[in-house]
């Protein structure tokens, strides 16, 4: 998985071949194939097991009792340190998510935006709390999820392509802009 993950995010779906994953892992193609039934699969399945991982991560930090700002604090140094980690995975991830290939998104598209979905839930939930709590303005959850997630990712992808050369130090802007605003 760590091949394909590798060759996925570097070359895309349809410009990375079954075969290439094999060589790269040292095994024959038949080997691929007794474990993944097919490219699709082999596709989706790092990105299943990583998001996973990190959404049971970021539930745990949901789930305790602290004012908002720590929780989103927490929960963004949880993902930013899985995502500088598993930088390979992280681009495919968003490659998947802002697919322009109509192919790739019919055929992947329902499962990616599920796993998606998860994430955007969990923190829906937090920002639901924030505002039962009067933490955060009475705004739609949806809206406020959208935002917070829209401001992470512009960071993610600036990181990415070598804008930003440590998220570490995005956290607390993320954070400032979002739960106080730009505005003096």
């Amino acid at each position: 998985m760590e091949a394909a993950l590798e060759l996925f995010s570097r070359k895309g779906f349809h410009g990375t071949t079954i075969a290439e994953v094999a060589k790269r892992a040292g095994v024959g193609v038949g080997t691929i194939y007794q474990h993944f039934k097919s490219k699709e699969e082999l596709y989706l399945s790092p990105l299943e097991e990583r998001c996973q991982e990190l959404l049971e991560t970021l539930q745990a930090l949901a789930q305790e009792e602290a004012p908002t700002r720590e929780t989103l604090s927490k929960m963004l140094q949880a993902q930013t340190a899985f995502v500088e980690k598993h930088r390979s995975f992280f681009k495919l991830y968003l490659s998947e998510q802002l697919a322009t290939l109509e192919a790739v998104r019919e055929r992947l598209g329902v499962k990616a935006d599920h796993l998606y979905g998860q994430f955007f839930r969990l923190y829906q939930e937090v920002m639901e709390r924030g505002i039962e709590r009067e933490e955060l303005k009475p705004l739609p959850p949806s809206h406020l999820t959208r935002a917070f997630m829209g401001i992470l990712n512009s960071f993610f992808f600036d990181w990415l392509k070598g804008h930003i050369e440590s998220l570490q130090e995005a956290q607390e802007i993320v954070l400032s802009l979002f739960v106080e605003g730009a505005g003096r």
